[in-house]
């Protein structure tokens, strides 16, 4: 719908209100992904909104799909009205209340949205800080999209996607991504061995195959590339470890790790450390969330990573009881 086809149907349904906006009320026929709505104006015409303060994950994403339905289960084919300060080209974008319940708020504390500060000019200031307060309450409690690990937010997936694009010509999908929990995985190691803080960066790897295990530590600097080819195929399993010193789930998985590779003969891991987003080792490996794992056998070929080598290595675990 053009901007003016819009404006007269606005028109239509608007009314005053006290804020500096306006506002409308409509009924939602359909959620295009976690945060972008339709609502029913008139019989066959219908009105996009955007939430205004929140990014969801994209519908390619990690939890991209469960954000949409979690958001279809609150408010589609119900009232709503929006309050909106933002009018696009064919689109609004604002607050949507059901029910008096401000939906955008709704879902960060449902842990399927971020809330975005470079987006939040329509929210006030004690709006900005309950939703900065819902998500860590989120985060806290290890809701959605926070349950395993950290995933990439959506602006840098975005960027993350064009710079892939640019470099290797083509889209490229993001694999399924998640972390494993430290209970995952505590038989793999009851020392209580601490990691150590040494960081190794030399980013080619070992100029030579030896029997000695890499250090429980990064074997790179943060956010630098680093070809781990040569580790491998060493006569151990070998699980390369992708995380961020600030993620909470990392913190915790990373001693289990440790213990792993300090306790159990036949397995290797090895530790890297992907500072932020959308540094050269995530764009190489595309990883979009951490804790992530990577497990190749012993001749150095890919059994499975994301949620399949999390399955893996928990099995061959059960198994070693």
């Amino acid at each position: 719908m053009k901007l003016t086809r819009l404006l007269p149907l606005l028109c239509l349904f608007c009314f005053a209100t006290p804020a500096d906006g306006a506002a409308l009320r409509a009924v939602v026929s359909q959620v295009l992904d976690g945060q972008t709505i339709f609502v029913r104006l008139a019989p066959n015409r219908n009105l996009t909104i955007v939430l205004a303060g929140v990014d969801a994950p994209e519908l390619k994403q990690e939890f991209g799909d469960v954000a949409q339905k979690h958001l279809e289960s609150l408010i589609l084919n119900k009232g709503v009205e929006v309050e909106f300060t933002q009018i696009r080209t064919s689109s609004l974008v604002g607050k949507v209340y059901c029910n008096g319940v401000d939906v955008g708020l709704q879902i960060v504390r449902d842990g399927v949205a971020w809330y975005d500060p470079s987006t939040n000019r329509d929210l006030t200031e004690l709006e900005r800080r309950l939703y900065t307060e819902a998500q860590a309450a989120a985060r806290n409690e290890l809701r959605g999209i926070w349950h395993d690990g950290t995933p990439m937010p959506p602006w840098d997936w975005r960027r993350a996607e064009e710079t892939r694009s640019t470099i290797y010509g083509t889209n490229v999908k993001a694999a399924s991504k998640r972390g494993l929990t430290s209970e995952d995985l505590m038989t793999a190691g009851r020392s209580g061995t601490s990691v150590e803080t040494g960081s190794n960066t030399n980013s080619k790897g070992p100029s030579s195959k030896s029997s000695a295990k890499p250090p429980s530590s990064p074997l790179n600097s943060p956010g630098q590339d680093l070809d781990f080819s040569s580790y491998l195929n060493n006569g151990r399993v070998s699980v390369v470890y992708f995380y961020a010193d600030w993620c909470p789930a990392c913190r915790g998985l990373t001693p289990v790790m440790a213990n792993i590779n300090n306790q159990v003969p036949d397995m290797q891991v090895l530790f890297l450390n992907i500072g932020e987003w959308n540094t050269p080792i995530t764009q190489r490996y595309g990883i979009t969330y951490v804790p992530y794992l990577r497990i190749y056998d012993k001749n150095g070929s890919l059994i499975a990573e994301g949620r399949a080598a999390n399955s893996w290595l928990q099995e061959e675990f059960r198994r070693r009881k």
